[in-house]
């Protein structure tokens, strides 16, 4: 097998509630990475506050060559990598740029996994800043959400978008 030169992106696992500081972590030893982080006002019984939470709970992604592949072990809080049919999964670049687009938008973002999900409509983005991407059209409550479907590490995520700019594919 030939071992990869360029760099790629790839998810990791991490412990939960860990997500920010492994991203900190990582980029203090050197390796590029990107985990999503959405802005949520959270009520206690006293007060409320404006936080942030990780839009992927439990996934941290970065981007490095096969060489730099233990590097990421070195940091507390990571699990594993993410793997598929014995390998670990590449993300693309562009879904890595969709998240990015997502939460700089700052859309109204729920997330969840493919399984908690029955199927429906597929549909791309016709214009925005998300021109191009596909999903899959839910109506709950009476609004309309988009499912954006991270194939390579099977993962949507739930944005709020007018309808018209959707187009059925």
């Amino acid at each position: 097998m030939i071992k990869q030169k360029e760099k790629v992106w790839k998810a990791i696992y991490v412990t939960s509630r860990s997500e920010k500081k492994v991203l900190e972590k990582l980029l203090e030893k050197g390796i590029e990475a990107y985990t999503p982080i959405k802005k949520t006002m959270r009520q206690w019984s006293d007060r409320k506050k404006l936080v942030e939470m990780p839009l992927l709970n439990g996934y941290v992604f970065v981007k490095l060559n096969d060489q730099e592949r233990d590097k990421v072990f070195y940091v507390n809080g990571v699990v594993q990598y993410v793997r598929f049919n014995g390998n670990d999964a590449i993300v693309r670049e562009e879904e890595i740029n969709s998240l990015k687009n997502i939460v700089a938008l700052g859309y109204d973002v729920e997330s969840g996994s493919i399984a908690e999900f029955p199927e429906g409509s597929k549909i791309k983005i016709m214009q925005g800043p998300l021109k191009g991407i596909e999903g899959i059209v839910r109506a709950i409550e009476n609004e309309d959400w988009l499912f954006v479907q991270l194939d390579s590490i099977q993962y949507n995520l739930k944005v709020k978008l007018p309808t018209g700019i959707l187009k059925s594919i």
